[in-house]
């Protein structure tokens, strides 16, 4: 009886984890890891091998929501999309977004961060870390977005 239920759900993660690696494959601008994922996926990972269950859709069910967990630490920016993070995560057509706010920093050690919040017409946001300069990030984001799209530069002082 379990196993009629949890087959089909083998079959449903599988297919999403050839989705993320697509959707992961098409980034070109690469943003911070969450590394929350990481460790979320070893406390997953510590409760299943302790739990000691022998059926195997089971624990075909749980190895790919594990690697799930893992695969959707990546974040950044393809040509036509944002991919955050998240188990489900999430993929914003450039269309959808409201607005961008960049805030440069920089590091003690010389390098250059930039966080991008990216703002949803529903009042809703996504923030993004990169290891980039301000100048490159706008020079390779603003041909991507539509006109009616505003990046706003904030400095931190």
């Amino acid at each position: 009886m379990l196993n009629t239920i949890l087959i089909p759900l083998d079959v449903a993660f599988l297919a999403y984890g050839g989705y993320l690696l697509y959707r992961h494959s098409q980034i070109d601008i690469h943003a911070g890891y969450a590394t929350f994922q990481v460790f979320f996926a070893a406390v997953l990972a510590m409760w299943f091998v302790t739990a000691g269950i022998s059926n195997l859709p089971y624990i075909i069910l749980m190895a790919t929501f594990i690697t799930l967990v893992v695969l959707s630490g990546a974040s950044g920016l393809t040509p036509t999309r944002v991919i955050a993070t998240g188990v489900f995560s999430r993929v914003i057509p450039y269309t959808k977004l409201a607005g961008i706010t960049l805030t440069p920093l920089s590091l003690p050690n010389g390098r250059q961060l930039v966080i991008a919040i990216f703002n949803l017409k529903p009042r809703r946001f996504v923030r993004l870390t990169f290891r980039s300069d301000l100048e490159s990030l706008i020079q390779t984001i603003r041909p991507r977005l539509p006109e009616d799209v505003a990046i706003t530069i904030q400095h931190v002082q």
